[in-house]
């Protein structure tokens, strides 16, 4: 016996409302938790948002790149809150709005690309409730990114490669990823429309000439500005120990900042033990998308992985891990087939047990995130 309301976890004639809802308690969540330290610790409401890199963002916005290590930034968040500056807006306010637009832009642009009703809800769930979540709700560039990436999929997905093109040469306004973006949108454009002619194919790579040239103009300033075509690979090592390394020197080096090896643990092992964590199940997503014959996802994962990996440890990659949108479109797979009703059940009991585990998570990454504890 199946169910008779769709997939069994929830009707689908519910699903739009349970992604908006999901996406909105998510963000209650992480500003509920940031109010009751404010509240707790006398701080200005300011001070939790002004952490880490959203610290970096902020004084650009205000001073420019001044020093050669600052080229790690990317230039689009800090010319949002400049301009937002004019009217009387304070950066870090600016930077929380961008975080919490981009991130309703990547939700519905997930639930799409997921196939809508049921899967799509279960995706943009999984992803508003991911441990890192605090980052697309702090002035990073991680929603605003994705939300750019994610449409720029969309489009190409559907052979409208001016829209993608463009798409994608703002995403690579805010971060380097938009290099891997390019990458795995060539990979549609050559490989993803059966039947295309070469001229078609090259049609389609040429409209990757606008990210490209984004990025070949801030390569172009920091030229003019700090001397150097790889200013910001430089300020990558500088700034932040980032190295070129095998992937079993990073790996043996982040299980024992981890404890996992060894008798000794990194002040931040934990994070640490969350970065192996992701680095398994990055590998395990770049083989279940090419089993699935999802070239460009599994590219978009697998050369993001693969770079992250080759660092004399394994830093922030929990915080790509938001980026790898094919982990959540996998999650949402298991919401497809119908299925006896006792299947359903259990797997309906998994999914709460999954969301309620992410929420948990969540919380507590976003309390060591606004306290100033490292959190990836």
């Amino acid at each position: 016996m199946t169910t008779k309301s769709g997939v069994g976890l929830f009707p689908s004639h519910q699903a739009p409302r349970f992604a908006v809802q999901g996406w909105l308690a998510s963000r209650l969540v992480l500003l509920i938790t940031v109010l009751v330290l404010v509240y707790q610790r006398g701080w200005s409401i300011n001070e939790p948002f002004s952490r880490w890199d959203a610290a970096h963002f902020i004084h650009l916005s205000t001073h420019g790149y001044t020093q050669a290590t600052e080229a790690a930034f990317f230039p689009g968040l800090p010319g949002i809150m400049a301009l937002f500056a004019l009217i009387g807006i304070p950066a870090f306010l600016t930077g929380i709005i961008v975080s919490l637009v981009g991130s309703a832009m990547a939700a519905w642009a997930l639930y799409r690309l997921a196939g809508g009703g049921v899967p799509g809800a279960v995706a943009v769930l999984a992803w508003s409730f991911a441990p890192m979540a605090v980052f697309t709700f702090v002035p990073y560039t991680e929603s605003v990114f994705l939300a750019f990436a994610l449409w720029s999929f969309w489009y190409a997905k559907r052979d409208q490669w001016g829209w993608a093109g463009v798409l994608a040469g703002a995403s690579c306004l805010f971060r380097i990823s938009g290099l891997f973006l390019i990458g795995a949108l060539g990979l549609i454009a050559l490989f993803g429309f059966s039947g295309s002619t070469w001229k078609r194919r090259m049609t389609r790579v040429a409209w990757l000439g606008i990210p490209m040239a984004v990025l070949g103009l801030y390569s172009f300033y920091l030229r003019v500005r700090f001397g150097s075509w790889m200013a910001w690979f430089q300020a990558q090592g500088e700034g932040w120990g980032r190295h070129f390394d095998w992937p079993w020197n990073g790996l043996i080096v982040t299980l024992k900042a981890a404890g996992i090896i060894g008798s000794k643990m990194h002040v931040s092992g934990v994070i640490f033990r969350w970065e192996f964590a992701v680095f398994l199940v990055g590998l395990i997503v770049v083989v279940a998308c090419f089993s699935r014959r999802w070239i460009a996802e599994g590219g978009w994962v697998g050369v993001q992985w693969l770079a992250l990996s080759c660092q004399a440890w394994f830093i922030s990659m929990t915080r790509s891990f938001l980026l790898w949108f094919p982990v959540f479109l996998l999650i949402a797979q298991f919401a497809k087939p119908d299925l006896p009703r006792a299947v359903n059940d259990f797997r309906r009991g998994g999914f709460i047990a999954l969301v309620s585990l992410e929420i948990s998570t969540m919380i507590w990454w976003a309390h060591r995130y606004y306290v100033g504890a490292w959190a990836g």
